[in-house]
């Protein structure tokens, strides 16, 4: 029989035990250390602040991990003043806090964030089933964490680096995750380099130096790159906390509505209060006068009262116009964004931060996100970076924290309808684990599969297995319009300045000419300015500018690094996403 994994465990244990007149601690309410008598679900109903929660349960001592009274905090045990290896509480309590800190995570380690909620403004059920987004007033509980992408996570939060904005939205189908960052767009678009993306901006293996080598030739070396590396070493790069950027989903996402019509969809995350940027110099001086200032702002501006909020908007797609041929541009390729001029954004709903969390360690550390949580009505895309993702992400953390994640209470889908996992066992786990079922399907007595939840198919441009290019800008000047379009039209004199200056003073650390030519070559194609803008500021370059030229000269088109056996020459090399006709499922 099913055994319904939220039913209270003090009930099974009264029954059990009550007969007897027993009356275990199990019995009495939440200890003040341990909340031992509660599940994940009602940790996080409480932790969201959807359910609250009374005073703890003042415990009468403390105790080991097994419920031992603790007989000092103070003395060790001891021979003629020298601990000994039978202190079993001396040996626990060092044992438990050097495996206090979880694995760093190796992309995005430093954060924090805060619970909320998602309130639907505009109702979207013309485009998409997606119970969050179904009608206008209907709030979602959440979790949003902010982080740094590449630097370690006792690195200041304020150094130049690109910012993690990732919800986990408590849907009553399940916990959807919208994992982005503070500019719409990536550094490469094929998976292969996606390690090399983040390697490029760690710290030396041999020295762990920070890399600017590596960061530099990275860039010279990925035409598609240059659009973020622009945003990179721009303003943006210097966010005045958390708080002070917007969010974006960067990928090119599939929205389903219940007739089984489909849609692409672009999500941006307007802050409510806009965007608030330090320059390179105030953020180096933030950086040293609080390394945690982004984690403090937004943990005292919510302990003030105050409501952090961001409007979600959407550019929207009809799947049919999904033909780069058609667009002139690729709207799968997430290096590259979509023009509002032709796709204006459309009001979703807002975003509001209300709460912060009880416990860092359990609430923010411990929580794990992937692209490839998405509820019925939301689906993928083409994309190829996020095909991969949906599943690197999810492997990412199994590694982490252990495939039974979703113990952990932040990562408990609470708000579920219905909760009946599939997978089993696994170490610590400690809920209802096959629920009564049988572990294997099929079998002959339960069948709960929801069949009007497959996702919707779409075509794509060939049926061949190979390792083709299928990326409509390589090779193309096309790869540089959106960039140019950045510097030359979106960027005032300001922002062009902070870019040049930004650019120099990390460019000037590089060891190498040869990439410092190389790099300032990929800027000259965007726009000589750039370029010479940059160039301008070098201290002592030991090159010439016409070096440069002649760089970008001998460059062409932009296929630096691209293996010509792989390019894309027929007119199927393209990513694209039609509706499949008769294959549709209604």
């Amino acid at each position: 029989m099913f055994r319904n994994p939220f039913a209270h465990p003090m009930q099974a244990a009264q029954h059990a035990l009550g007969a007897a007149g027993v009356g275990p601690s199990a019995l009495k309410p939440s200890s003040t250390l341990s909340n031992a008598n509660e599940g994940p679900a009602e940790v996080i109903s409480k932790g969201t602040g959807v359910v609250h929660g009374g005073p703890p349960y003042p415990a009468p001592c403390f105790t080991s991990n097994e419920g031992i009274p603790v007989p000092s905090g103070t003395h060790s045990k001891n021979i003629g003043g020298i601990p000994v290896v039978s202190d079993f509480f001396l040996m626990q309590k060092q044992q438990t806090f050097n495996r206090a800190k979880t694995l760093e995570r190796m992309v995005h380690p430093a954060g924090s964030g805060a619970f909320g909620y998602f309130e639907c403004t505009n109702d979207m059920s013309q485009y998409t089933r997606a119970c969050l987004y179904g009608h206008a007033a209907k709030r979602t509980p959440i979790f949003l964490r902010f982080s740094t992408v590449t630097f370690g996570r006792e690195f200041a939060d304020s150094g130049r680096n690109p910012r993690g904005f990732a919800i986990k939205h408590y849907t009553e189908d399940g916990n959807y995750d919208m994992v982005g960052l503070n500019w719409p767009i990536f550094f490469c678009r094929d998976p292969m380099q996606g390690p090399d993306v983040i390697r490029s901006q760690q710290r030396n293996p041999q020295n762990f130096l920070l890399d600017y080598n590596a960061t530099f030739d990275f860039l010279a070396n990925t035409p598609e790159s240059n659009h973020a590396g622009m945003m990179f070493f721009s303003d943006h790069g210097t966010p005045q906390g958390w708080r002070g950027s917007h969010g974006y989903g960067c990928h090119t996402f599939k929205w389903v509505n219940k007739h089984g019509q489909f849609y692409y969809v672009k999500y941006h995350y307007i802050n409510a209060e806009g965007q608030k940027q330090f320059t390179w110099p105030e953020a180096v001086q933030m950086s040293g006068e609080d390394p945690d200032f982004s984690k403090r702002d937004l943990f005292a501006a919510i302990e003030r009262g105050e409501t952090p909020t961001w409007i979600m908007k959407v550019q929207i797609m009809a799947s049919e116009e999904a033909d780069p041929a058609k667009l002139g541009f690729d709207p799968f390729d997430v290096t590259k964004v979509w023009p509002r001029s032709r796709f204006p954004m459309r009001e979703v709903g807002r975003v509001v931060l209300n709460k912060n969390p009880e416990n860092y360690h359990r609430d923010v550390e411990q929580a794990a996100f992937s692209p490839g949580a998405m509820i019925p009505g939301i689906e993928d895309s083409p994309d190829s970076l996020l095909q991969f993702r949906m599943f690197f992400y999810r492997d990412a953390q199994y590694h982490r924290l252990g495939v039974n994640l979703h113990q952990v209470p932040v990562n408990c889908p609470f708000m579920a309808n219905s909760y009946c996992p599939l997978n089993f066992d696994g170490a610590l786990r400690s809920d209802a684990n096959t629920g009564g079922n049988p572990d294997y399907v099929p079998n002959s007595f339960v069948d709960k599969f929801r069949q009007d939840t497959a996702e919707q198919p779409y075509l794509v441009g060939s049926n061949i297995v190979s390792r083709q290019s299928h990326f409509w800008h390589e090779g193309k000047d096309s790869d540089y319009d959106q960039a140019r379009d950045l510097y030359n039209k979106v960027m005032d004199d300001t922002a062009r300045d902070h870019l040049h200056k930004n650019t120099a003073g990390v460019l000037k650390l590089v060891d190498h000419e040869v990439i410092k030519v190389s790099y300032l070559a990929r800027q000259y194609i965007i726009s000589p300015a750039y370029a010479r803008g940059i160039y301008d500021l070098l201290p002592s370059p030991g090159f010439a500018f016409s070096e440069v030229e002649a760089k970008a000269r001998s460059m062409g088109a932009p296929s630096t690094a691209k293996e010509a056996k792989f390019a894309p020459t027929q007119k199927y090399h393209r990513s694209v996403g039609m509706p499949a006709g008769n294959l549709a499922y209604n």
